[in-house]
């Protein structure tokens, strides 16, 4: 069973070490965000990544930020007007029920929250719902190893185990990267696979590959 993150740690969430991690506008940038995007901050805790974010999108672009914790929404939703983030609306999300539109987003950015899915490929078809043809997906987490960071690593699913996870629930991967020295990436395209047969011709992910 998947463990959620404590609340009562979520200090730990809030802390600026967190960017030692991996730097977020370059990482994102990498992946594909842009100016104008409409994207949604999957697990978005106190809304640490939420400046990033917000600034990437600029004025022109939309953040949704959604977390199943109503101490995280709060949380988010005090940093969101204490920064003056008008681009950003932080919502209370079900984890397989989206409060969004059909096909009302650009970019879907989950940073460490996949391995704490309850029913990973059951979240990934709700996430297929609300993206647009051809929307982006970065998956941030950590590393299925022994790190002095971080959860246990049988806590946490394996860069390969994430993968397989989207490709078996009809998302194509496109990349897996290696992000610093705790945590991995995983990039990859929400496709309409009926409207363009092309995208279902299988291809491998390139170990190692940055």
């Amino acid at each position: 069973m998947a463990h959620k993150f404590n609340p009562e740690n979520i200090h730990k969430l809030e802390d600026p070490s967190r960017l030692e991690l991996f730097d977020p506008e370059k990482v994102l940038k990498e992946f594909g965000i842009r100016e104008g995007m409409t994207v949604l901050d999957v697990g978005t805790g106190p809304g640490f990544y939420l400046p990033y974010l917000s600034k990437m999108v600029g004025e022109k672009g939309k953040v949704y930020a959604i977390d199943v914790q109503d101490v995280m929404v709060q949380r988010a939703k005090e940093k969101v007007e204490r920064e003056g983030l008008r681009n950003v609306e932080v919502l209370k999300s079900e984890e397989n029920s989206i409060p969004l539109p059909d096909g009302s987003v650009d970019f879907v950015f989950i940073a460490f929250t996949f391995h704490e899915l309850e029913d990973p490929k059951a979240f990934v078809e709700e996430l297929k719902r609300v993206a647009k043809p051809f929307a982006y997906l970065a998956v941030i987490d950590w590393k299925k190893e022994e790190r002095d960071k971080g959860p246990p690593p049988e806590e946490v699913l394996s860069e390969w185990e994430v993968a397989l996870i989207l490709e078996d629930a009809g998302v194509k991967v496109g990349r897996v990267v290696e992000i610093g020295k705790y945590c991995f990436g995983v990039y990859a395209l929400f496709t309409q696979e009926e409207e363009n047969p092309l995208m279902n011709v299988p291809f491998k992910i390139p170990p190692g590959f940055t």
